[in-house]
């Protein structure tokens, strides 16, 4: 089966566009940057596009030892992040009303991936740390 994954660097790139749009985004969130006109149509842009941009670009990067195992970690972590976050989006549907939910809809643009990458890195690290203690 062919693998479809970027090359390792685009795993640094990917932080590198998704921790500044983060901040930029939580800075406009909390009014700390408040923009008008065309500018804040462009920096909301550039927010939403380097979050999830940077998002897709750590998920899909492959690590630099990729084997069977990473493979079978990743599909685990894949299924389990997708429960989470329909588990989490049912909830907060039920739960949430008014502007509050549109609030956590907006965040909810970018709750996937990071759900998905925080399992992966705890799986991976479980991982390491039982194939470590083995050795």
């Amino acid at each position: 089966m062919k693998n479809l994954l970027f090359p390792p660097a685009f795993h640094i790139l990917g932080w590198i566009l998704f921790i500044p749009a983060l901040i930029a985004g939580f800075l406009i969130y909390v009014d700390v940057l408040r923009l008008t006109g065309i500018l804040e149509t462009v920096v909301n842009d550039a927010v939403i596009i380097g979050i999830a941009l940077g998002s897709l670009l750590i998920v899909c990067s492959k690590e630099k030892s990729e084997d069977e195992m990473t493979r079978a970690i990743r599909l685990s972590a894949l299924l389990n992040a997708l429960y989470v976050y329909v588990i989490l989006l049912i909830t907060s549907t039920i739960m949430i009303n008014g502007v509050e939910f549109m609030e956590f809809a907006i965040a909810n643009l970018v709750l996937f991936p990071i759900i998905y990458v925080l399992i992966f890195r705890l799986e991976m690290h479980r991982f390491h740390k039982i194939t470590g203690d083995e050795e």
